[in-house]
């Protein structure tokens, strides 16, 4: 995976599987066109689709003095491409809150919740953030080993919304066809999968007229401001979105623009802060308000000129790169003003023989090599992962009551190196008529603000919460300012969107101070019109 590509992604392979199986080899089955090892030159036969099945539990939880029933539901709904019918099997856990008879309600609002990668499953977000049940494990620090446990989760949203959480094609115990992939694994083949599974779930459980959300995060973001425009398009229009831990263009992500600089900028600053490295005695508000002032008005010039920059000034900018980073400032300045965040997680605390996580800039941990530019290991991946991957199986299929075939994959098993379709991701996206560029409606990229801005235009009424991480070096919550404040929307709709803010990483849910204010925000946010959003967004 390119760093481009990792710098909007949670796309790590969590292994959630009862065995660890790396990225690249397909578990369960040979991939189409493999030899059978013990008939040379005969391919080994796909395996099928599993057919559509369910199985629903019963279970409780008691929130705020109050006893909320609700059902369960595991299954898996077939989806068809344009090309190939059936093309994927599309698994889910759905919450549904019903009454004491067991009765659910059609008009309560219900939340399609989906990781990012591309092509991860749902495993992180469905143990740890708003689901009636939670995994008990240490924020910011190395989790014990096996055997782990859950807990009634406080922070549910399920007084809210009902929740269902996807596997992506081909992740977790969502399988497709070999012959689907080329569609399917791609931003807009997955957007439309995506829609077609919202759009036959709704009719399956007749919830069509239930008010309509979506929640996403990382790559999630990408493929949820894309499909919020689909779902227009296919009838099915959203009362809201929920984004956490941004990436919306992904030009942004590339190391030759200087927008991609300055987007980390205040994250380095956050992260700096919180090891102790710079602001020391500064409240953080307004620590990371001169972060971005600083960003704005004296790094953003600067760069703009390139090798016109003088030495003077140069020199000024480094010192106070410097002073708000924790980075020497030569550092800084044999950087030409221009440090790589991987560089930034080698440097920061190199005094102490430490580098800081990836994805939770508060973690420190141990790297092989000092010298090179990337880590050996992304450190805050080894925090979370055992956890995880240990317990979905278990919560899934021994408690939800999933017997479903497939083993359970933390992610596809596309190859990132791949550009050819239905080997690899294939980047290119259509942009909405109205953006179409001087080359075309279709970009080798994701830039998906022109299908947000088009949604939001369209249906003025739809409501957007935006959720960061301070501490979260892969999609850095300056960029996403950065983002929304180019989609180009009509002054009167540019209240439709509101920013909140977490002292965590990039899965923000896994500090419990953090879920906590999420939870909270939420419930103001599906209670709120569009109109009241300023109330909420705390930019």
């Amino acid at each position: 995976m390119t760093d481009a590509q990792a710098a909007g992604s949670d796309a790590r392979i969590d292994n959630d599987l009862n065995g660890a199986v790396p990225h690249g080899v397909i578990s369960g089955a040979t991939a189409a066109g493999a030899t059978d090892g013990s008939r040379p030159g005969k391919k080994t036969p796909e395996t099928p689709l599993q057919s559509e099945s369910e199985s629903t539990t019963h279970h409780s939880i008691e929130l705020a003095c109050r006893l909320w029933r609700y059902d369960a539901t595991v299954g898996t709904i077939t989806i068809d491409t344009a090309k190939v019918k059936p093309a994927a099997s599309i698994f889910y856990a759905a919450f549904t809150a019903v009454d004491a008879e067991g009765k659910s309600d059609s008009t309560r609002p219900v939340t399609f919740v989906f990781n990012g990668g591309p092509g991860s499953s749902s495993t992180f977000l469905l143990l740890g953030s708003i689901a009636p049940k939670r995994i008990d494990v240490p924020d910011a620090a190395p989790v014990p080993a096996a055997p782990y446990g859950f807990v009634d989760n406080v922070h549910t949203l399920l007084p809210s919304s009902d929740l269902v959480f996807i596997d992506a094609a081909g992740a977790g115990f969502s399988q497709v066809l070999d012959k689907a992939k080329a569609e399917l694994w791609s931003v807009d083949g997955d957007v439309k999968g995506f829609s077609a599974f919202i759009r036959a779930f709704l009719s399956k459980y007749h919830r069509w007229n239930s008010p309509k959300y979506l929640l996403g995060e990382s790559y999630g973001t990408t493929r949820g401001a894309a499909l919020a425009y689909r779902l227009q398009q296919d009838g099915a229009a959203l009362n809201g979105i929920v984004l956490i831990s941004d990436i919306l263009d992904y030009a942004h992500t590339l190391d030759t623009s200087d927008q991609f600089y300055i987007g980390y900028f205040p994250t380095f600053a956050s992260v700096a802060k919180y090891h102790g490295q710079a602001g020391d005695g500064v409240d953080t508000a307004a620590f990371l308000e001169k972060a971005r002032t600083f960003a704005n008005e004296q790094l953003r010039p600067a760069l703009a000129q390139g090798d016109r920059l003088s030495d003077e000034t140069k020199a000024l900018v480094a010192k106070h790169y410097a002073e708000l980073t924790g980075l020497s400032e030569r550092y800084v300045a044999d950087s030409d003003l221009r440090v790589l965040d991987m560089r930034f997680r080698k440097e920061l605390l190199r005094a102490r023989d430490q580098i800081v996580g990836r994805y939770d800039g508060r973690v420190a941990g141990y790297d092989l090599d000092r010298m090179s530019d990337d880590e050996t290991f992304v450190v805050d991946d080894s925090y979370l992962d055992p956890a995880y991957s240990s317990l979905v199986n278990a919560y899934l299929r021994d408690e939800l009551g999933w017997q479903g075939r497939p083993e359970r994959r933390g992610f596809a098993d596309f190859d990132w190196d791949s550009s050819e379709p239905g080997k690899g991701w294939v980047w290119n996206h259509k942009l909405p008529e109205h953006a179409k560029t001087a080359w075309g409606a279709t970009i080798p990229f994701p830039n998906v603000t022109p299908d947000l801005a088009a949604a939001i235009t369209a249906q003025p009424t739809l409501k957007v919460l935006i959720g960061n991480g301070l501490f979260d070096l892969c999609t850095p919550f300056f960029q996403t300012e950065y983002d929304i404040d180019h989609l180009g929307l009509p002054k009167a709709l540019r209240g439709n969107i509101a920013f909140t803010y977490y002292p965590a990483g990039h899965m923000l849910y896994t500090s419990e101070p953090s879920l906590a204010k999420f939870s909270a925000d939420l419930g103001r946010f599906y209670t709120a019109s569009a109109e009241d959003l300023p109330s909420i967004d705390e930019r």
